[in-house]
């Protein structure tokens, strides 16, 4: 299903990478309170002007397995650019501001240019340009408040149980999510996105991998993310204009 590489592209849309490892080394607090442990994850929220990254993706369905290297930009708020290269040449581009979600391949010459509907329905709730930034920069991707609250397996777990199953789990060393996942088992689909490591850079705890699995009845795919030479509030120029000879893809 196309709708599935869509989505992994804007999933590889952030994160960053270089300085020193940060691994979490502190135990969870068996009697901590949920509102002081959410406000400790708010607070811990990444702050940035422009961020520029490269980044290595590695994609694998049942079908294929591709890795490509992405230049990614990020205006923090206002709008996101990627360019994938596979073999040294420009395969792909991605650009997506709060309203607007457009993407091309050059090579097999198909477009997409609509809104955030597609992620959206994959995920059975709206999902707007923020959440996709915090999803990428270990926020949780909603406020944690209105779900059930434990410590299980030295982390902070937030839990929501109905006919949309959620699950996030905050490290106790910093707050910042380790896993977050939304399954809808009627449907027999889950999306789960892990955070294996963290990172400093500039004064700024960041994913150092972010790793993603998706279900959808018999298909299953994995995308894995690294993200090197990250440099935070340069100025950025967000070059992307949409082929003429592309063809919009049926999703």
């Amino acid at each position: 299903m196309k709708a599935y590489r869509i989505l992994y592209v804007l999933l590889a849309v952030l994160v960053m990478s270089c300085g020193s490892v940060q691994k979490a080394a502190n135990n969870a607090n068996a009697t901590a309170k949920k509102a002081s442990v959410v406000k400790a994850h708010e607070a811990a929220r990444t702050d940035f002007k422009t961020m520029q990254s490269r980044l290595s993706v590695d994609y694998k369905d049942e079908k294929q397995s591709r890795s490509v290297t992405v230049d990614l930009r990020i205006e923090k708020g206002k709008q996101i650019w990627m360019s994938a290269k596979f073999l040294g040449f420009t395969a792909a581009k991605v650009y997506i501001t709060p309203d607007r979600v457009q993407f091309y391949e050059k090579l097999g010459k198909r477009s997409f240019d609509g809104d955030f509907s597609l992620i959206s329905n994959f995920l059975g709730e709206p999902l707007e340009y923020d959440q996709l930034e915090d999803l990428l920069l270990g926020q949780a991707v909603e406020s944690l408040q209105p779900h059930q609250f434990t410590v299980s397996n030295n982390q902070y777990q937030f839990t929501q149980g109905q006919l949309i199953e959620k699950l996030f789990k905050l490290r106790p060393s910093d707050f910042k999510v380790s896993e977050q996942s939304i399954s809808k088992p009627a449907e027999d689909s889950f999306l789960v996105i892990t955070y294996p490591d963290y990172q400093v850079v500039d004064k700024r705890i960041i994913p150092l991998e972010l790793n993603v699995e998706a279900k959808r009845g018999k298909r299953f795919s994995q995308v894995n993310l690294e993200f090197r030479n990250v440099e935070f509030n340069q100025d950025l120029s967000f070059p992307f204009s949409m082929p003429s000879n592309t063809k919009p893809m049926s999703l």
